[in-house]
């Protein structure tokens, strides 16, 4: 298994510190991904010399980082147990924080991704980020997420980021978010560092995380939330465009005479898919006479959703199915135009696929093979992931894991 390095900063030199530190992330990736695992097999998979590895595991260990446990038996054995070194994900916990336009979703997680505490509200798109902020605030302080409880926190925004000043310039689906200082109002919540980035660069770093050992080569990651994104994971490097705006599939041309976009385009592919139009292409039905079985709940003032239009179409609703056949079919098109673009090995759909079941990844593989080249299609894995709509949130949660494990390591190589 291909373990790669992380590049040096542009025009520096490295020097042994700056090696030390990059040999011990390297090595500590290595245990993540294989852990638990023995030293020997640590030697095979990282190619250090003895004495270097020996140096590297015990810094590991001292910094807590790293434990010894006992390998599993299956049989009795007279001899001693080996020693296997595997992550100590326990010994500190992190903040993960996903802002979506119509969900708050927040977790503690360990330092391996595993969920400790998760809480999850509806929102509403059109309020002060101000009012955002002062549910983090309540919610974290429900689940004990206080100061003093985290060591770092990661937060998952949509829209146009500039990252390294940790701001939210703009977002087509929060008409109140400009300018919004997230990291400054983070870190003056908890007083420990905060990292932000975009959704979907998360969403991908996310499944690179959690990935299977023999996951390697190119995973296009594509979102299904209120918008739609796609993210391209290449040997472990998240692609990422210009000011790291990129991935904006949603906002793809599928009919230049199409419906308006919240974009101010017309014919995005959002158009097609989005809940907005889903509901909206209901609620035309209804007019027209059609969709009797939804009539009632719209007459009633309720809210039909997404989830209620892919349960009606399992059961059997012609309009429901109709609605569901057309959203697989643009997604389908939208998918297989980036799979034709990139070539990837595998595609990952994740976020808001709770509702879709086995019956209609079939038919999304279908329509994919059918907008695809035969040999882009040729050994290529469609799949959902296993996170779901919390990608996103955990990407955000591993990556603070991640830099708090560099924070620790870095000072004592780089002194």
């Amino acid at each position: 298994m291909r373990f790669p390095l992380h590049n040096h900063p542009t025009g520096y030199t490295p020097d042994v510190n700056y090696l030390g530190s990059i040999n011990a992330l390297a090595v500590m990736e290595i245990i993540r991904v294989l852990g638990p695992i023995s030293r020997a097999e640590l030697a095979r998979q990282s190619h250090f010399k003895p004495a270097a590895l020996t140096g590297l595991t015990r810094y590991l260990l001292d910094e807590g980082l790293v434990v010894e446990c006992e390998e599993p038996r299956t049989t009795p054995s007279s001899g001693r147990p080996s020693r296997l070194l595997r992550i100590n994900s326990a010994s500190k916990s992190v903040l993960g924080i996903d802002i979506e336009p119509d969900h708050l979703r927040i977790a503690v997680t360990d330092l391996g991704g595993a969920i400790l505490n998760y809480r999850q509200i509806l929102c509403d798109r059109q309020q002060a980020p101000e009012r955002t902020f002062e549910l983090i605030r309540s919610i974290t302080r429900d689940m004990g997420a206080e100061q003093g409880a985290i060591v770092r926190v990661g937060a998952s925004c949509a829209g146009l980021l500039n990252e390294p000043a940790g701001v939210v310039l703009s977002s087509t689906n929060l008409p109140g978010w400009k300018n919004v200082p997230v990291r400054q109002w983070l870190e003056e919540m908890f007083q420990v560092p905060v990292d932000i980035g975009r959704s979907i660069h998360l969403a991908a770093w996310a499944e690179h995380w959690f990935r299977e050992e023999s996951e390697g080569g190119k995973t296009l990651v594509v979102t299904l939330r209120t918008g739609v994104g796609f993210a391209l994971v290449d040997h472990g490097t998240v692609y990422q465009g210009r000011d790291r705006f990129d991935g904006e599939l949603g906002h793809t041309l599928i009919d230049a005479n199409g419906s308006r976009c919240e974009c101010g385009r017309r014919g995005c592919l959002e158009t097609f898919i989005s809940p907005a139009s889903m509901t909206a292409r209901i609620v035309a039905k209804i007019r027209q006479g059609r969709g009797k079985s939804m009539a009632p709940l719209v007459d009633a003032g309720l809210e039909v959703d997404p989830e209620m239009i892919y349960r009606m179409a399992r059961e059997g609703d012609p309009d429901c199915r109709d609605i569901v056949g057309d959203v697989v079919h643009y997604i389908g098109i939208g998918i297989g135009n980036m799979i034709n673009l990139l070539n990837p090995d595998r595609v990952v759909i994740c976020g808001a696929i709770e509702v879709v079941d086995e019956e209609l990844l079939i038919a999304l593989r279908r329509e994919i093979r059918q907008q695809c080249l035969p040999q882009s299609w040729q050994n290529l894995d469609v799949r959902l992931s296993k996170h779901a709509e919390r990608s996103a949130l955990l990407g955000a949660a591993v990556r603070a894991a991640q830099n708090y494990i560099n924070s620790v390591v870095q000072p004592h190589y780089c002194a």
